[in-house]
């Protein structure tokens, strides 16, 4: 048995990354004081990135299974030490974690949730993913969560008004299974990433 890791570091399309309507969501709200996890980081970084370039006004936790995406974290941070204080990258699998191990967050992007868990989807484009599965290599040999395990742990460490983010153009979303299964309302929308609430406080937002 071994860790589903990813072999390859996620590649940043400037067009079609959903980090790139994360980091425009954050500066077109102002958003600040606020804490934040970040499933997935990329070897770019660009969400951690363009935090510190603001000042830190946010604090990120980022996971990422990929190896290479984190030793460019420790690069980014050794060169520039003052991000670390707004940014920092755990190097987990996802579906290993607890509830205990967790703080609360206002914000959860989960960009790359039915992506990592068993079978990669492959794409020969991207080159990400396996075409055949890697049975030494599945999570749910070892670890205690699926996707939907996963969504509803984060929607329990929200805090008050949190929200939590998807990617609708992700390999792995279902909206059905994520939004109604996660008893999620869509609050809004930026470019490709849906902005979500528990339904009982969308409902009562209105």
């Amino acid at each position: 048995m071994k860790l589903n890791y990813y072999d390859s570091p996620w590649p940043f399309e400037a067009e079609h990354s959903c980090d790139r309507f994360l980091i425009q969501y954050l500066r077109e709200h102002k958003i600040e004081t606020q804490v934040i996890f970040h499933f997935g980081t990329g070897a770019h970084h660009v969400v951690g990135k363009d935090n510190y370039e603001r000042g830190n006004p946010n604090e990120i936790l980022g996971i990422t299974v990929s190896k290479e995406e984190h030793e460019e974290y420790v690069k980014y941070i050794i060169d520039n030490p003052k991000a670390a204080n707004g940014y920092k990258v755990l190097y987990s699998d996802i579906y290993t974690l607890t509830s205990r191990i967790l703080p609360n967050f206002d914000l959860v992007s989960l960009f790359h949730l039915g992506d990592c868990f068993d079978e990669q989807p492959y794409s020969p484009i991207l080159g990400l993913g396996r075409p055949e599965l890697d049975t030494t290599r599945l999570n749910s040999a070892y670890a205690p969560l699926d996707d939907l395990g996963v969504l509803r742990l984060f929607i329990s460490k929200l805090n008050p008004g949190g929200k939590i983010m998807f990617n609708s153009q992700s390999q792995g979303f279902t909206e059905h299974d994520f939004i109604h299964d996660g008893n999620l309302d869509v609050a809004e929308t930026c470019g490709d990433m849906l902005v979500c609430q528990p339904v009982s406080v969308a409902h009562a937002r209105h």
